[in-house]
């Protein structure tokens, strides 16, 4: 019985070398395995060659002790998995009636032509396991060579996603090769860059065995994803929880709360929780705020609607936007802004507003560097202007500043009503 997985994944095809094809086998794979307390140790992506081939499999089997392949066990010629795999192992290949039945009936359902080469798909290694794959053709091979277990899948991404799930996963469990599994939880941190969370857990991270320590960036938050190897949700909690709050003590007052939940979905929730709707006044953004916020189901029950204020004169004629601001401030800059966001919060009748106004081009203008971002919000009877200095180009910038337009609301609308 195996005592510590050593996992690597194969993935088999000269297309995936060449970039015809994408393989998202491995990565889905791979996240399975994990969640199962399969150790993944290596990857490997190897044409359709057969001394390569040879060579791959020999390597994996000198260094891992559970292998998956995936891909090379269709009926054509430089499908040369199973024939690889057979000279390593020593072993023969032959007919599996079962698997060769079901393909036979497969292809009389269909009124389709049987050919010779489709007898390739019902191979099997002596004395292997053989598991039906019941949404295409090939089966799943599984077999035990020097104390290694290998798996053999086809590499049509739903038929190896339905054999992993369906069959191979819970061979696994029954066979108590898996005994313990991987529980995450990640905690949420706004106001904090990736370095500096990092940082300020250094020596938690450095010193990490079980539970493990992730930084993770995206979504306009920082995230720590905590990870633990245990035998129930009761043991990893007991993992967990110590350390959480070790961290908690740390960096307490930048933490929102936990998940993974995009930006623009915890803000929805937090608007339908307190009972609350929004309105857009949007310029530098041109509508982009709008369109994030309604891709989302339900957004119409706290979202109203939006203004793209794109130049001077529909900021004073459409929103309302004073000559005067427009004149002595300009259209970039705080007074605009929050007139922006309180003329949208009247006209659609919200119980907010954003608005947002800045530079995306490659010129400054009013003395402000391109990336200048002024976000107006109006809450609660106040209206606040955060200013933010954005890097990137035109779309970078238009998509950084709704991020953090996002980021804003959000935290107003954690401390609303308290």
């Amino acid at each position: 019985m195996i005592k510590e997985t050593r996992c690597e994944i194969i993935s088999v095809g000269t297309e995936l070398l060449l970039g015809q094809i994408t393989d998202t086998n491995s990565a889905w794979l791979s996240e399975k395995l994990a969640d199962a307390g399969i150790n993944v140790f290596f990857k490997q992506t190897v044409g359709d060659n057969y001394n390569r081939l040879f060579s791959v499999f020999e390597k994996a089997q000198s260094r891992s002790n559970i292998v998956f392949v995936t891909g090379g066990l269709g009926p054509t010629d430089d499908d040369l998995t199973r024939d690889v795999a057979a000279s390593l192992f020593n072993t023969n290949l032959e007919i599996d009636e079962d698997t060769f039945d079901t393909i036979k009936s497969i292809f009389k359902k269909n009124n389709k032509h049987m050919t010779d080469n489709n007898h390739k798909q019902a191979l099997k290694f002596t004395n292997s396991i053989v598991f039906n794959n019941e949404v295409g053709l090939a089966p799943c091979l599984h077999y035990i060579h020097k104390g290694v277990w290998w798996f053999f899948l086809p590499g049509v991404p739903r038929e190896m996603k339905w054999l992993v799930e369906q069959k191979v996963l819970p061979y696994l469990n029954e066979s108590g090769l898996i005994t313990h599994q991987l529980y995450s939880r990640i905690l949420t941190f706004n106001n904090i860059g990736e370095s500096t969370l990092e940082t300020e857990l250094q020596d938690l991270i450095r010193e990490q065995t079980n539970p493990t320590i992730a930084p993770l960036a995206g979504n306009g938050y920082v995230r720590l994803r905590l990870t633990s190897l245990a035998q129930s949700k009761e043991e990893a909690d007991d993992l967990l929880n110590p350390l959480e709050k070790k961290i908690l003590n740390r960096v307490k007052q930048y933490f929102v709360g936990y998940g993974d939940l995009p930006l623009e979905i915890q803000v929805l929730e937090q608007l339908k929780n307190k009972h609350l709707n929004l309105s857009s006044c949007e310029s530098i953004t041109g509508g982009l705020f709008a369109s994030t916020i309604i891709q989302h189901s339900g957004a119409s029950n706290v979202f109203n609607g939006s203004i793209v204020s794109y130049t001077d004169e529909v900021k004073k004629e459409i929103v309302g936007v004073s000559e005067d601001i427009l004149e002595t401030h300009g259209a970039i800059s705080e007074p605009c802004a929050k007139a922006m966001a309180e003329n949208c919060r009247n006209k659609f009748k919200t119980d907010l507003a954003i608005s947002f106004t800045g530079i995306a081009g490659t010129d400054p203008v009013q003395g402000f560097a391109p990336g200048t971002v002024f976000i107006g919000v109006t809450i609660n009877n106040e209206t606040i202007c955060k200013k933010v200095e954005l890097k990137g180009d035109r779309n970078a910038i238009r998509e950084g500043a709704v991020t953090e337009g996002l980021k804003l609301l959000y935290s107003l609308l954690k401390k609303f009503g308290e």
